[in-house]
């Protein structure tokens, strides 16, 4: 089976001859073609040419188009710094000092602000070079960019204090996060939205309920309409919280190493596609023991489960090893087949 037939399986609840599996990779796909990671992130040339490079390598089953988290916020004005070998940094945010500053910002253009015309384009190429996989694009849902507009701690708070005003920014963000997936869509590219900072890890279920749920159910049956299906990304601990993210109506949910893959697969079963959640510490320090490891308890695990997709719980480390995420897809293809 190629990829693309392996993950439609995984979609439709049917068997396919193994587990699909992709790793989550950016910046350090780069070395492949010759380039720091601060080069990846500020050419998204660059960043099409090492993903293109990065298939040939692994031939994974999903592409995954991972830049940084502030192309949005940095096509509305804010500054990002690129370190040379680490992943970009924002350094302020829009709204940190000055919440009124939210009747003046826009929606970016994604043809015009920024890196986004960039980064678009890079979709197109890659989309239009991957014929065996599906290829997706990775962009801010509306609770990560509220975070990188006005910042976690300041909105967390404004939660408690100014809720009208926490509203009116995510209502704002759903319209941002709407038009970045039609343009991906356009792009002919699948998309998935991260939403970072909507974990227990950071915030409470009471939260999560109220200022993120109902704008997620927005935006996904506004791309439902328009025939765009859509996984959401949360990094952290998210088992109190996985009966609402499956409430959101998304097609998948990427989930992160801390959480509990067997609830999920409970929580998610017949309603959306579980995928993760291999630790990406390992890609770092761990051993090839280690890899095997968390492939076989993530195998295991989803035994019997078709809505399953095995991946990385995250974005792999700048400072990983490539020859461990080879192994990784080498040792995923002969450990996740399909009795």
């Amino acid at each position: 089976m190629t990829g693309k037939e392996r993950v439609r399986a995984a979609f439709k609840g049917q068997k396919p001859d193994r587990v699909p599996c992709y790793p989550i990779v950016s910046g350090l796909a780069g070395t492949l073609i010759g380039a720091k990671p601060g080069d990846y992130y500020r050419d998204l040339g660059k960043m099409a040419d090492a993903q293109l490079a990065l298939y040939e390598e692994l031939k994974q089953d999903v592409v995954v188009l991972m830049a940084d988290l502030f192309l949005e916020t940095e096509a509305m004005g804010a500054q990002v710094e690129f370190p040379d070998d680490d992943t970009p940094r924002l350094r302020s945010y829009l709204l940190a000092d000055d919440k009124g500053k939210l009747a003046s910002l826009k929606c970016p253009d994604p043809a015009k602000s920024g890196r986004l015309p960039a980064y678009f384009d890079a979709c197109k190429k890659v989309g239009g070079a991957v014929k065996e996989s599906p290829v997706g694009g990775v962009l801010c849902g509306p609770w990560t960019l509220a975070v990188n507009l006005r910042g976690a701690e300041n909105l967390i708070v404004d939660t408690a204090t100014d809720p009208a005003f926490v509203h009116d920014l995510m209502r704002f963000t759903v319209e941002v996060a709407k038009e970045m997936g039609a343009a991906t869509a356009a792009a002919g590219v699948g998309l998935s939205l991260s939403e970072a900072p909507a974990s227990c890890s950071l915030i409470s279920p009471k939260i999560f309920k109220e200022f993120v749920l109902p704008y997620e159910r927005d935006l996904v049956g506004h791309l439902r309409e328009k025939r765009i299906g859509l996984t959401l990304h949360v990094c952290g601990f998210i088992d109190p919280v996985m009966d609402m993210i499956v409430e959101t109506g998304a097609a998948a949910i990427s989930m992160d190493e801390p959480s509990s893959l067997e609830k999920m697969l409970a929580a998610a079963k017949g309603k959306m596609v579980a995928v993760g959640n291999v630790s990406t510490g390992v890609f770092v320090n761990g051993t090839l023991e280690d890899i095997d490891a968390e492939i076989k308890r993530c195998v295991d695990v989803a035994r019997g489960n078709a809505g399953f997709i095995l991946a990385s719980g995250c974005e792999i480390s700048t400072r990983g090893d490539l020859d461990k995420v080879k192994y990784f897809c080498e040792r995923a293809a002969v450990l996740g087949k399909v009795d």
